[in-house]
């Protein structure tokens, strides 16, 4: 994407004092200077050569002229000898030998006949073309030292065209100059400041002219010096162009997914991330009087997150350039949510936590007694610094969690099991170091478990049934090893757990209770059982999901299949199972994710449908509330496009691919987190707002 956007200019801070110097020099290169006042010369010697009525931009002194914009230089030469002259004149820029580099080191000077229209030359100046132009810059040769100016000068010159002026005789010679200063430096060498409360610096610059013998129009008698050679000035004042500054304005670099509408107020918000200012141009500083235009490339997308850069160029209305400047930002959206029995954690692609919800016990982390009415940011987690970066979060029934990108976890809320770091209770999120760094983790009601990066499970909380996987019935309230390894994706239930390795296999332990275990047997006790494979026909799975008491798990091919009780329909209405089976799905599609609540299912299909089946006292189903039923396609409006449900004690919620979340059921306890405690069976979109951006 490139854009540009144009400027306005006003104002001065900084002048440069042009000092015009006309020196004549003889064929045998010795200068003859002026022993007369400025602005009128005549010479000293022979040929009797006088240079008159020297003035700029129509004064010998005074006038203020601009950066870029051309102005006249006139003078007169006269032959007072008694013979024709034939020969040339050379322009050049001088300054004196002990001051620095001369302008056309630092600049451009260029120079056009008098006749020359003004458009003419400002089209030219604006398209960098001069070719119809006398040019003195860097690539001019240097003039080497300039022979009897006092004080010693040094410049670079071009040759003018020759001509022959009879004795007698008069002409006068008119040019328009342009003077490009980009390259100024207002601290350089040879600046020097014009008044004790100005800001504006001044450097010196003289145009001078040689004139050379280059025929034989006419006889001329040996050149001698004057004794005196003084130099004829004559003074303006010029507005020094120096490059605009770039800088990034400090505005908000981080919209929300499709917070930033279409192409043009794309282009607003990148525009408003930088500031251009100049010296001269816009004294007050605030970008709003330059002219000239700011351009960019950059691979923003306002409805993709991820991180992206725009890098900036700025050039003003005489040419110069600012250094380019880079702008860094992210657009963030939200990728994952997570319930407790009435309380919501939400995580952000930039690796924040939002919490709403109950909040007695501290499980939403703020430290504030009040029910969290809409999504808010929890503090300890903010984003900035990459280590603290939330990579996964979970909630108990009662208490919450989460892994930082360093591998440690956090807890806060309560548990009277055990929050994993030998307490029950905290207000906010406390940190705490497993064996080896956390990757991922997952709560039932009263038990947590995490993956860590070496795909090792350890969990902590109630073991009444065994659900923390050691093989006893023992409550830990600080993290065990389980028996299992190579796991990639973990699910905490009420009474038992659940793993998927690498290899697509699903693990279970905990209660066998209504066949949670999914093993098909009954050659084991109800409680206290150690992990075990479950490889039903050979299936591999992705996915798997413990709820209170059934289980949801989708295959590699994204079938879904479901076991243990069937209560309330939550696995379709066709009995307890106690083996993964198929639940009939296969007509609405692949499945790309599964959540098994208390006595409720959602499946979340790849084309973004949602599919329900259980309890829906409350509307938690998508279907308005009724009674329960089977597996049906959601029919709530917000239902589609979804990414992934969630749900509670007596509410759901739903992400979709907008990035908000919209949620049914009980709202008591402001579990909807819509800012009200209105209970509701057609969703409602939760009240979070994203910070605003320019």
């Amino acid at each position: 994407m490139r854009r540009a956007v144009g400027l306005r200019r006003t104002g001065v801070t900084t002048v440069l004092v042009t000092v015009v110097m006309l020196v004549l020099v003889t064929a045998g290169s010795q200068a003859y200077f002026s022993d007369t006042a400025e602005g009128s010369a005549v010479s000293s010697g022979s040929p009797a050569l006088t240079i008159r009525d020297l003035t700029v931009a129509g004064r010998s002194e005074g006038r203020v002229v601009d950066h870029g914009e051309p102005y006249e230089v006139r003078f007169t030469v006269v032959n007072d000898g008694g013979a024709p002259w034939r020969g040339n004149l050379t322009l050049f820029d001088h300054v004196d030998t002990d001051s620095g580099a001369d302008l056309g080191e630092r600049g451009v000077v260029l120079a056009w006949p008098g006749s020359t229209p003004r458009s003419d030359i400002a089209q030219a100046v604006g398209a960098g073309d001069y070719s119809t132009a006398t040019v003195i810059g860097p690539n001019t040769s240097d003039t080497g030292a300039m022979p009897g100016a006092s004080p010693a000068t040094t410049g670079q010159a071009v040759d003018l065209p020759e001509f022959t002026l009879g004795a007698g005789q008069q002409r006068s010679f008119t040019f328009r100059v342009v003077v490009l200063s980009n390259r100024l430096d207002a601290g350089g060498e040879g600046m020097s400041r014009l008044a004790e409360d100005s800001g504006a610096v001044a450097t010196p610059l003289r145009f001078g002219v040689l004139a050379r013998n280059t025929g034989t129009a006419g006889t001329r008698t040996s050149a001698r010096s004057g004794g005196r050679g003084r130099i004829v000035d004559a003074h303006v004042r010029m507005r020094v162009n120096t490059p605009p500054e770039l800088r990034a304005a400090g505005a908000n670099t981080g919209p929300f997914l499709g917070q930033v509408g279409g192409d043009q107020a794309t282009d607003g918000y990148l525009r408003a991330l930088v500031r251009a200012t100049d010296a001269e141009d816009d004294p007050d500083g605030d970008g709003e009087k330059l002219e000239g235009s700011i351009s960019w490339t950059s691979d923003f997308d306002p409805d993709t997150a991820g991180e992206w850069s725009a890098r900036y160029t700025v050039t003003d209305s005489a040419g110069a350039s600012a250094e380019p400047v880079t702008v860094a930002g992210e657009t963030w959206t939200f990728v994952k949510i997570v319930t407790g029995r009435d309380h919501t954690l939400a995580l952000d692609s930039t690796g924040r936590v939002w919490t709403w919800g109950r909040a007695s016990g501290g499980r939403l982390g703020s430290g504030d007694a009040g029910d969290g009415g809409v999504p808010t940011l929890l503090p300890t987690f903010d984003g900035g610094d990459d280590a603290a970066r939330v990579v996964d979060i979970a909630a108990g029934a009662r208490s919450s969690y989460a892994v930082t990108a360093d591998g440690r976890v956090w807890a806060w809320g309560r548990d009277d099991h055990g929050l994993g770091n030998g307490s029950t209770r905290s207000d906010h999120p406390a940190a705490f170091d497993l064996p080896e760094p956390a990757a991922q983790i997952s709560a039932g009601h009263h038990t947590t478990g995490a993956v860590t990066t070496g795909g090792n499970v350890y969990a902590w909380g109630e073991n009444t049934h065994g659900q923390v996987g050691d093989g006893t019935t023992a409550d830990r309230d600080t993290p065990v090893a389980v028996d299992v390894s190579g796991v990639e994706q973990l699910s905490m239930g009420h009474r038992a757990g659940a793993a998927i390795t690498g290899d697509g296999g699903l693990h279970t332990w905990g209660s066998d209770g209504h066949g949670l275990l999914g093993d098909g047997t009954d050659s084991h006790g109800d409680t206290a059982n150690p992990p075990t494979r479950v490889d039903p026909r050979g299936a591999g799975y992705s996915m798997v999901s413990m709820g209170r008491l059934h289980a949801l798990a989708i295959t590699g091919e994204g079938v879904v299949h479901g076991w243990g009780h069937d209560g309330a329909h939550r696995i379709g209405g066709s009995g307890d199972r106690d083996e993964p089976t198929a639940l009939g799905l296969d007509e609405y599609g692949p499945a790309r994710h599964v959540t098994a609540g208390y006595d409720r299912s959602w499946v979340t299909l790849s084309d973004g449908r949602l599919v329900t089946a259980g309890a829906n006292e409350h509307g938690e189903l998508f279907t308005g509330a009724g009674s329960a039923h089977g597996f049906d396609t959601a029919t709530d409006v917000h239902a589609n496009s979804v990414v992934m449900a969630a749900g509670g004690r007596d509410s759901a919620h739903v992400l979709p691919v907008d990035g908000h979340v919209y949620s049914v059921g009980r709202n008591d306890h402001h579990q909807l987190g819509d800012g009200t405690t209105t209970s509701t069976t057609k969703s409602v979109k939760w009240g979070f707002d994203p910070p605003s951006v320019p």
